[in-house]
């Protein structure tokens, strides 16, 4: 699993990505952020009631410990997130959308917006973006990371999904047990820090990953989890075909 990424609109999204194109309106070339953009309503991006009531829902559990990234990306490999532009638009309403450099993006909440039955439109020709959805575990980065914060980040990852992921679709998708850290470079270090020392762990793969399974029975006897920086942290799940090392 490849840190829970759920492409194409999860949750109410992915009923969205399969919509029939509404109506649309005369697409504009680019234009500058202060200037409307009069675009088209792509059904790959959810309807803003939808886009709502999700970002409610996530308000709802705590994820201190889990990073909720939204990207918005363009199939046209061409096209860079500088190129869209994103407004929701309604009789009343004009509210900017911009992308960060790798296309992230939040969701803006407005009441007045929701009640004016405002849409996201875009620059973009229709069906030409898709939105991705990725968890990933918000930890420290020093090197030295408590093995009950991991402990707490696979669980809130857990109760973040049963939230946000009708349950057809997590049937699809497996329930990390696990944190794989991939260092991208020959010469890092993993270990875990237990009462009665320490304890390596195996790096290996194209990546360069190490992989630390999750027990809270462990939580009495693993104080931590000790890594040369720089790394990156994912969810993972380890089980009879799969050693957690590689995304499936």
């Amino acid at each position: 699993m490849k840190a829970l990424c759920l492409a194409a609109l999860i949750a109410p999204l992915c009923a969205y990505a399969e919509s029939p194109p509404a109506p649309a309106a005369d697409q504009s070339a680019p234009v500058a952020d202060s200037v409307i953009v009069k675009g088209v309503r792509d059904p790959a991006i959810m309807p803003y009631a939808d886009a709502y009531a999700f970002q409610t829902q996530v308000q709802r559990v705590q994820h201190d410990k889990v990073r909720m990234r939204l990207q918005v990306k363009s199939n046209d490999k061409a096209v860079s997130p500088a190129d869209i532009r994103i407004r929701l638009t309604g009789e009343n309403t004009d509210i900017p959308v911009p992308l960060g450099p790798e296309g992230d993006v939040e969701i803006p909440l407005s009441a007045e917006a929701l009640a004016d039955k405002a849409e996201f439109v875009t620059n973009q020709k229709r069906s030409s973006l898709a939105v991705h959805l990725t968890l990933s575990p918000r930890l420290a980065d020093d090197g030295k990371i408590a093995y009950a914060d991991a402990l707490e980040a696979t669980e809130q990852s857990k109760r973040l999904m049963k939230e946000i992921i009708p349950w057809y679709f997590r049937l699809l998708i497996p329930n990390p047990n696990a944190l794989r850290f991939c260092f991208e470079r020959e010469g890092a270090q993993a270990a875990l820090q237990t009462r009665s020392g320490q304890q390596a762990l195996e790096i290996k793969g194209k990546r360069q990953c190490a992989v630390v399974p999750l027990d809270a029975d462990a939580r009495e006897d693993t104080q931590a989890i000790l890594l040369s920086a720089p790394y990156k942290a994912e969810f993972t799940r380890t089980g009879w075909f799969s050693d957690g090392h590689e995304a499936p």
